[in-house]
């Protein structure tokens, strides 16, 4: 484990080493490692290649949100295609493949697409596939067909040698999400003698506090986290369910939950997932948010990582995602990755700001530790085949020409975040468009509503658009309280505990960087990596007319 810091890893057991296969090859990480970062800790950046030009594609994120590293998991009876390295537990035993390759992952005969890009535009297919008509049937389809997809289907003759089961469950409060809000509201709730249904969908609960520092009380957050969950589990109208993802809501407050039993340890018995079928009179989402990439050139490299995952690989588990690693950002946020990583012993050549300005708290702490801050600049292009090699840099408000070059062999990039939403939006509830923190966010004065016209979900913390954590813990509790007033049970309020906060600077709604005055740039600036969607294609699809966001995405596949 080449990349493996000395220190920190508070998800990881170093005491318990895990031996995994990897493409045929055996590697090791530590108990409560995902795979996504015991790869990396093995020095593993190249995990997969891209849908349509097979680039090299690296890990980018480190939660269900990844795009890129989707593997293949077991074989046989026990084959899983497309499976998140990020969200994989590692276990003893375990085998993971990459996918959408030949012959190897390394050297991939499709890559030859890439040279391909300037006759697969936005639309090409609507535009090369009308004519001759006769070419559809025997041309056009097969190679599609053949194309189509990342990992392979499981082979009919080998059936799925688990079982699976589902629950019903009934019950007065259910909250989606074990933050810190999360938790609060499901304390506040459960306090009241509501009956509490909690589910989160990760091994351990707490969210980004943790990881970003954050103290609650005057104490570390881990210390009120372990109090609160101590205190959850001795309520007997409380449940914790761990592992266990929010999949949708639905009208009469029906709401489906998917619990992974025994995919963190197969050697368990008894069924590997459960579908929770409940019912809930209020639905409490404290879902979190997003961090948002930045699109530039290059931005796909293997390498080049959201700010918040970098920091997420360092703390939780004690990897390195380099040595020598830049930030690229828009807000003040990812200057708490620069920092963690420089508390690490790593080096961080550079801090490139796309704001004019940025003397924030976390800023001025950033340059008293010695690290560069270029404000007004944006990343002008990423260097590297297989993995980052150095940046160059340019002014933001400039035409992209290249000014300097910094090497490094990681990029951590943050946009900003948003909240995750979704389940906010199933059943009907609308968002506002918070043009100073540019996200969406819910509409307090337009919730989901129920069969006798009242909103039945309620959104809290950083999925309420709450970004810092004092305002996200305190609407947690608020929203715990709201929930039990209204499944008929008395509040109760008490004086919730001040979690603290550094005063951020406003970010800058920026999306894409300067991307250079060469073409041959411009096609390597990537808005999806999964579907390989280039800023050039979303443009071209907003020239022809396609001014729906829904027609957009469709156009550009």
């Amino acid at each position: 484990m080449s990349t493996r810091l000395q220190n920190g890893g508070r998800l990881i057991d170093r005491t318990q080493q895990v031996e995994f296969n990897w493409n045929g090859k055996r590697l090791q990480g530590f108990k409560g490692d995902t795979l996504a970062s015991a790869l990396l800790a093995n020095d593993q950046m190249l995990v997969g290649r891209s849908f349509k030009y097979h680039r090299p594609r690296g890990i980018v994120a480190a939660g269900s949100e990844e795009p890129n590293a989707l593997v293949a998991l077991g074989k046989g009876g026990k084959y899983e295609p497309n499976a998140r390295a990020t969200t994989t537990e590692l276990f003893d035993g375990l085998e993971a493949k990459s996918q959408n390759h030949w012959p190897s992952l390394e050297f991939d005969v499709g890559a030859v697409n890439k040279f391909m890009t300037p006759f697969f535009p936005a639309g090409f297919y609507y535009k090369t596939f009308i004519a001759p008509r006769f070419a559809w049937k025997h041309v056009f389809e097969p190679i599609i067909r053949k194309a189509a997809g990342l990992g392979p289907a499981p082979h009919p003759e080998d059936r799925d040698e688990d079982t699976y089961e589902y629950f019903y469950a009934h019950c007065d409060v259910l909250v989606v999400g074990g933050g810190i809000s999360g938790l609060a509201a499901a304390l506040q709730a459960g306090q009241s003698g509501a009956k509490v249904l909690m589910m989160e969908q990760e091994s351990s609960v707490g969210g980004r506090a943790p990881v970003d520092g954050v103290e609650i009380g005057g104490k570390p957050a881990q210390d009120w986290i372990d109090a609160t969950v101590k205190t959850l589990k001795s309520m007997s109208n409380v449940r914790i369910r761990m592992r266990t993802m929010g999949a949708g809501v639905y009208d009469h407050g029906y709401v489906l939950g998917y619990e992974r039993l025994t995919d963190h340890a197969p050697k368990m018995t008894g069924p590997r997932h459960r579908l929770w079928r409940i019912r809930a009179k209020r639905i409490v989402t404290a879902t979190g948010a997003i961090e948002r990439p930045l699109s530039f050139a290059g931005n796909d490299i293997p390498g080049v990582i959201l700010a918040g995952a970098v920091r997420d690989y360092a703390v939780n588990f004690g990897t390195s995602v380099g040595d020598r690693v830049v930030v690229a950002t828009n807000n003040d946020d990812a200057y708490r990755t620069a920092i963690v990583l420089k508390e690490c012993g790593l080096d961080v050549p550079a801090i490139i700001d796309a704001r004019p300005v940025a003397d924030g708290e976390l800023p001025t702490k950033a340059r008293e530790m010695g690290i560069r801050v270029e404000t007004g600049k944006a990343i002008s292009s990423v260097y590297g085949g297989k993995r980052v090699t150095s940046v160059g840099i340019c002014s933001q408000a400039g035409e992209g020409t290249k000014t300097d070059e910094v090497d490094c062999d990681a990029v951590a990039m943050s946009g900003g975040w948003s909240p995750v939403v979704h389940l906010w939006s199933h059943c009907g509830g609308k968002l506002n468009w918070d043009t100073d923190l540019a996200m969406f966010r819910p509409d307090p004065m337009r919730p989901p509503l129920g069969a006798e016209g009242d909103g039945f979900v309620i959104a809290t913390g950083t999925a309420n658009g709450h970004l810092d954590a004092a305002a996200a813990l305190a609407d947690g509790f608020a929203a715990g309280d709201k929930a039990a007033a209204e499944t008929g049970h008395k509040s109760v309020v008490k004086d919730a505990p001040v979690a603290s906060a550094e005063a951020e600077a406003p970010m800058l709604a920026v999306w894409s960087m300067p991307q250079g005055q060469s073409k041959k740039l411009q096609m390597k600036t990537w808005l999806d990596y999964q579907n390989d969607v280039k800023v050039s294609d979303v443009r071209l699809a907003a020239q022809e007319g396609y001014e729906s966001v829904e027609h957009t995405k469709r156009y550009t596949t």
